[in-house]
């Protein structure tokens, strides 16, 4: 019988350019694990660190950027390892930064990019990467009342 587990996190960045939601995508390493694939960020989540510290922590780590607003989006990632015979639950985060902020990339990536909605949904290699990506454009990344319900921070 699979394991089920719950110990990691993803995190998808954000910003508004002229009304627009843009997402930042994170482009592996070819040498790394996934090499040349777009990525949002995924952490583990360290012993006594909730879920919401691990992608704020991941967010910094991988891309340098500050959060202004830090948001639940309401889903949760899931996920088959194989080779653990698993299945993994990932609470997802949505983060807005300013719209000029720069990008740091961390050790694992070799570029990134912004990218509206159907760019980021292209990119991307799994379903629950293209659904989350739709979800935070539809009901966060315009604001207002609804997106103030699933801000944590």
């Amino acid at each position: 019988m699979p394991r089920i587990v719950a110990d990691i996190v993803d995190a998808y960045i954000f910003r508004k350019i002229n009304a627009r939601v843009q997402f930042l995508l994170l482009l592996r390493r070819a040498d790394a694990t996934l090499g040349n694939t777009w990525q949002s960020i995924h952490e583990k989540v360290e012993p006594g660190e909730t879920a919401l510290q691990a992608a704020e922590r991941a967010v910094l780590g991988n891309t340098g950027l500050s959060v202004t607003e830090a948001y639940s989006a309401d889903y949760i990632n899931q996920v088959y390892d194989h080779l653990r015979d698993t299945i993994i639950l990932a609470p997802v985060f949505a983060f807005a930064v300013p719209p000029r902020a720069q990008v740091r990339l961390g050790e694992d990536f070799g570029d990134s990019a912004w990218c509206e909605r159907e760019e980021a949904t292209a990119r991307l290699l799994w379903s629950g990467q293209r659904w989350a990506i739709r979800h935070i454009d539809e009901v966060i990344g315009q604001g207002g009342p609804d997106a103030e319900f699933y801000r944590v921070r």
